[in-house]
């Protein structure tokens, strides 16, 4: 499982006028990309956290399974999936009549080769190969039969996040070549090919054997590098589609007239995390009334202007199928709260904040500079000045918040953003082993053996009951044990020039790009 502290990034698509227009006159929208890299990769495993070769993936390629409607795996290339009882072996036969863009049939074998990469040596990217890792890839006639040595429940969406490309057969020296960023163009799988690439400028064509044909094509991509650029070009009308991942970022582009939003979760989480060796914090009835302080819906009316949803619990509210074993709504309960720290015996001083013998609830509440999290940090300590618990935000570096103050414990409250997919495996971050380095586990409470418990049967079953089971018992522990406030689950926004596109449609949670293909004029 890929773990990653939130960075803000952004994505744009849309109309974005250049100097290859004239050579495509019919082209039916033409797009911008944000990207940290020139020139772009074509290869969506190189650069894969680039935000602008995620947004081009889902347009060229598919994978064997993807995330339904629930975030849940089913089948894409793959016509099914079958998992042995004991969880290592997992059966995925290909669906006939699949063929690449140049009319190749997609092969197990193709399948077979890409993880093969994945996992070799030449491969650049560690992080992504990690998830692979003591995987053993065979072929039994026309199915991918995987073996693990122990079972996770990761893994299935670790199959919809692994593009398949057309390497089956290919040699050791074709495959070394596949590393470099202006590598040729591979055919492709998904509603687009490439048709050129120009002066940087690509150009996608209907794929003639997709499975769904697109609805726009061709269509111009034109990297870029700031999202000033293209919300500049959104306001001038010669962008159709821009992607905002700030609540700033859409407000900046619905001044534009006719400007509709289309919003989809991400499976993202931010938390308020408490460090439990902090005098005050260690005591569970203080962090039980900072947790029925909280206000969510006021924080997403508020900082968040809507981007994000409320989260009551641990299971990312993209998460959707897991959805009935997360925790219901709870209403705010300031008075209750006030009267369980008088209870535990913290009154209020003439101060204004409350205290305990010598022990003061007045905290630091560390937040990374990275929108919006500083201005939801800052309705987080107004609330909470309220109950008598005195915030004062510091806003840190984002490049180093992770190292240097959550791994190291430098911090009483922290407000921070995680994103591991549509992965349900929650060890990483709540297990009393995962602490740092080898993890995110960084409340320093004392270790629960029943939560661990718990987690580990999160992580490994396969079955999508047991897992909601589990899910149950991990949030009903961590409801006890309080590390942190779950404050709300983090969306992106397509705004739409509502008069040049239509039937724009997103998911409910996930790429907001997967399902471009039915866009329309």
């Amino acid at each position: 499982m890929a773990v990653a502290l939130s960075v803000t990034g952004v994505a744009v698509v849309g109309h974005f006028r250049t100097a290859a227009e004239e050579a495509i006159p019919s082209a039916d929208y033409r797009a911008a990309v944000l990207t940290a890299h020139l020139p772009l990769s074509l290869n969506p495993l190189i650069d894969s956290e680039d935000p602008a070769v995620a947004a081009i993936t889902p347009l060229l390629y598919r994978c064997l399974l993807q995330l339904n409607a629930t975030a849940y795996p089913a089948p894409d290339l793959a016509s099914q999936l079958t998992i042995s009882p004991n969880g290592l072996t997992y059966t995925l036969p290909l669906r006939p009549d699949l063929h690449w863009s140049n009319g190749s049939p997609i092969t197990a074998q193709d399948a077979m080769a890409t993880i093969r990469w994945v996992q070799s040596a030449a491969f650049p990217d560690a992080a992504f190969a990690t998830a692979w890792r003591g995987v053993a890839a065979g072929i039994s006639g026309q199915a991918l039969v995987l073996t693990l040595g122990t079972a996770r429940a990761s893994f299935a969406v670790t199959l919809t996040e692994l593009p398949i490309l057309p390497l089956g057969g290919m040699s050791s020296a074709a495959l070394a070549g596949l590393a470099g960023r202006s590598a040729s163009p591979l055919p492709t799988s998904g509603p687009y090919e490439v048709a050129s690439r120009r002066s940087g400028v690509l150009i996608l064509s209907a794929n003639p054997h997709a499975a769904v044909a697109p609805r726009l094509s061709p269509v111009q991509i034109q990297p870029v590098t700031t999202f000033a650029a293209a919300a500049q070009a959104f306001a001038a009308g010669s962008v159709q589609v821009v992607l905002a991942t700030t609540p700033a970022q859409q407000a900046e582009l619905m001044k534009r007239h006719g400007a509709v939003e289309r919003d989809a979760l991400t499976f993202g989480f931010v938390d308020l995390l408490f460090n439990e060796t902090a005098p005050g914090l260690s005591d569970a009835a203080v962090r039980q009334a900072v947790a029925d302080t909280i206000d969510r819906a006021a924080l997403v009316r508020g900082p968040l202007d809507e981007l994000g949803a409320s989260q009551y619990g641990p299971i990312p509210a993209g998460i959707g199928w897991l959805e009935a074993a997360d925790s219901p709504a709870a209403a705010p309960d300031p008075g209750g709260a006030a009267t369980g720290l008088e209870d535990a015996g913290w009154l209020p001083t003439p101060e204004g904040f409350r205290s305990q013998g010598q022990v003061a609830l007045r905290f630091t509440l560390s937040v990374p500079d990275a929108a919006p999290l500083p201005a939801v940090a800052t309705m987080v300590a107004g609330q909470l000045d309220a109950l008598g618990i005195a915030v004062t935000v510091s806003v840190d570096p984002s490049a180093t918040f992770l190292s240097h103050v959550l791994d190291t414990g430098d911090f009483q409250l922290a407000i921070a953003s995680w994103d591991a997919g549509a992965d349900p495996d929650l060890t990483p971050f709540w297990s009393s082993t995962s602490t740092p380095p080898h993890g995110y586990y960084v409340s320093g409470g004392p270790a629960d053996p029943f939560l661990d418990q718990d987690l580990a049967t999160l992580a490994t079953v396969t079955d999508p009951d047991q897992s909601i089971a589990a899910a149950t018992l991990v949030i009903q522990q961590m409801e006890q044990d309080a590390p942190a406030v779950f404050l709300y689950a983090p969306a992106e926004g397509l705004v739409v020039d509502g008069k040049s596109l239509s039937n724009v449609v997103v998911p409910a949670a996930g790429d907001p790009f997967s399902q471009a293909a039915l866009w329309e004029r």
